[in-house]
């Protein structure tokens, strides 16, 4: 009760704009989700059972077009089993001689390799006397003699043979895995004893065994899915002891599925739907006893409601934004006058003396804000008047350091010393001098504009220059500029510091054969410019090398140096984000540092 009191009173002290919009809220927005999400579970679950209805549907579809496949095939071993021709020359195996029994031999064969042309999917047709001959017609080898049961040297041990023996029918066998010379092979097998009927006391005197391709089931089992839905949706069959008859992955068919896992846990161990979330149907058929599955992805079978839910929930959002803008902005008219008022007067108790309150009302709190906007302005003036005094006297100072050195004086006495470097035919001297001045003057005047790509390359040979002198021409310098980078612009002295880091550091205690190569082009967009300084100086070690690729390593402050810290900084200080850069260095091979920047050609 204490509590429901305090959250009465909290809610009286609350401001009247935030009191509407807590309303609003308790009394709109909750109602709305709560309904959409009941709604979407009802949708959902509905569609989920008709999903599994229709999914039922197809594997009881699918269970008709395997037993329509699997009568092909009996239909077959039956004509087999009535063939006259085949039962006279059974006997004569049994009961012939030597001529006669190789006669009768390729009678059957003939018979059997006539048989499996007329349907597809057959791997092997077997007539296995009692007396343990055979004859065997192996459409995979063409031979009489390999064929799928090389393994046995009497065909009387293969348990298709075993298994039918004293049943009445035929008999199917599940699919067993085939070691071949192409790696293993799956087959199921259709068994059936055969009789003579003009001689019936004499019981079975032969057994057909044909064994087909496992694919015929798999193919079966994959037309039943939409070509679009294959990653999502699988069929596969077991009998009713789990042992697998037929699997997308045929390396699964022909093993007991684990007691322990369930379908789902099944499937994922076999790679197929890893990491979806699935559900399960099946349909037994209880004349053949095996067992139709078929595995889905539920949220892609979801998704189209999904969508939905998400439409209607982003308008939803959309009309109680619309509806909070509205009861905001009535809000805002309601308490405009005292809102504006104290908040003016909290921004002047902060420090913020430009605030000014706008109330187009001429009533007491119109004129206690205009009041309150004369006085802060007096006081803006006053505070203007000081700043003002304060910025002179330090334009005053600033003057006074910069006449103490004063650019010209450097410029004029160089042109000095060079006149006697002339006169003196120090002409190299003269030349070093020269773009002395051109690199001082270039530098100290405003160091931060942006100049054109010509402009940098030009400075740049001139820098080199003094760098080859001073460094005794240790190394060469190559600068390759594509025409179409020429007028891009970039910030003056961008470059030098990594051309000095590579002259400096790259190329101490090196004598001869340094190179540096700098090349300046644009991306085959022509929407960015890439910069790459190449030496093949000392390069540097592998972990400081990537802490300049880390953005927040690479522009760590170091007190003001000009080094590669530095360097980028500007970089990101002048780009932002679009500035990027990559260093590659290895230990006594040479260092690669590649810039690209963004394109700007506006003078």
């Amino acid at each position: 009760m204490k509590r429901k009191f305090r959250l009465l009173e909290h809610f009286n002290n609350m401001k009247i704009g935030r009191k509407i919009m807590s309303a609003f809220v308790l009394a709109s927005i909750v109602p709305i989700l709560t309904i959409q999400f009941i709604g979407y579970n009802m949708n959902a679950n509905s569609l989920k059972r008709k999903i599994d209805t229709l999914m039922v549907d197809n594997l009881t579809q699918l269970s008709e077009r395997v037993d329509l496949t699997m009568d092909i095939y009996s239909n077959l071993v039956y004509q087999i089993y009535v063939d006259d021709k085949i039962i006279e020359n059974v006997n004569i195996l049994l009961d012939g001689n030597g001529e006669g029994r190789e006669v009768a031999f390729h009678s059957i064969y003939n018979r059997l390799q006539q048989a499996e042309k007329s349907v597809k999917g057959i791997r092997s047709i077997s007539v296995i006397c009692a007396n343990g001959q055979s004859v065997t017609y192996d459409a995979g080898t063409g031979s009489s003699i390999e064929n799928l049961w090389d393994d046995y040297r009497d065909l009387r041990e293969i348990e298709p043979y075993q298994a039918v023996q004293g049943l009445p029918g035929m008999l199917v066998t599940p699919t067993t895995r085939h070691k071949g010379y192409d790696g293993d092979a799956y087959y199921f097998h259709i068994s059936k004893c055969m009789y003579d009927y003009n001689n019936l006391d004499r019981g079975t005197i032969a057994t057909i065994v044909m064994s087909v391709d496992e694919g015929v089931l798999r193919d079966i089992c994959a037309v039943a899915i939409a070509e679009d839905e294959a990653e999502y949706n699988i069929n596969f069959i077991t009998d009713t002891d789990g042992f697998v008859i037929s699997y997308p992955n045929p390396f699964y068919t022909g093993i007991n599925m684990n007691p322990r896992l369930t379908v789902q846990e099944f499937v994922q161990v076999t790679g197929l739907l890893k990491g979806q979330n699935t559900a399960v149907n099946k349909y037994v058929n209880q004349n053949r006893g095996w067992v139709y599955y078929n595995v889905y992805n539920k949220d892609y079978m979801m998704r189209d409601i999904r969508n939905n839910q998400i439409m209607f929930i982003l308008i939803s959002l959309a009309a109680i934004l619309f509806s909070s803008i509205l009861i905001s902005y009535i809000v805002r008219r309601i308490g405009s006058s005292v809102a504006l008022i104290t908040d003016g007067i909290d921004q002047v108790k902060e420090g913020n003396l430009n605030v000014s309150v706008a109330l187009e009302s001429r009533d007491e709190l119109g004129q206690i804000a205009s009041n309150f906007n004369d006085m802060t302005g007096k006081v803006r003036n006053l505070v203007a008047e000081v700043s003002e005094a304060k910025d002179k006297q330090k334009n005053a100072e600033i003057r006074a350091l910069e006449a103490q050195i004063n650019p010209h004086f450097l410029y004029n006495t160089l042109d000095s010393i060079n006149w006697m470097a002339i006169e003196k035919e120090e002409y190299e001297i003269s030349r070093m001098l020269r773009n002395l001045g051109v690199i001082l003057r270039y530098s100290v005047n405003r160091s931060n504009q942006m100049v054109s790509v010509t402009e940098v390359a030009d400075w740049l040979e001139k820098y080199i220059s003094l760098q080859q002198m001073r460094f005794n021409q240790s190394f060469r310098f190559e600068l390759n500029v594509a025409e179409a980078a020429g007028k891009v612009r970039i910030y003056k002295l961008l470059l030098q510091p990594f051309v000095e880091n590579a002259i400096i550091h790259g190329f101490k205690d090196t004598e001869k054969g340094g190179v540096l190569r700098v090349d300046i082009f644009l991306s085959e967009t022509g929407e960015r410019l890439n910069i790459i300084i190449e030496d093949n100086g000392k390069g540097m070690p592998r972990d400081m090398a990537e802490s300049f690729n880390v953005r927040e390593q690479a522009v760590k402050d170091e007190g003001g140096s000009i080094g590669l810290h530095n360097a980028f900084a500007r970089m990101d200080m002048y780009y932002g984000r679009e500035a990027v850069w990559n260093v590659n260095s290895i230990e006594g091979m040479g260092t690669v540092v590649t810039l690209t920047l963004p394109v700007e050609t506006d003078f």
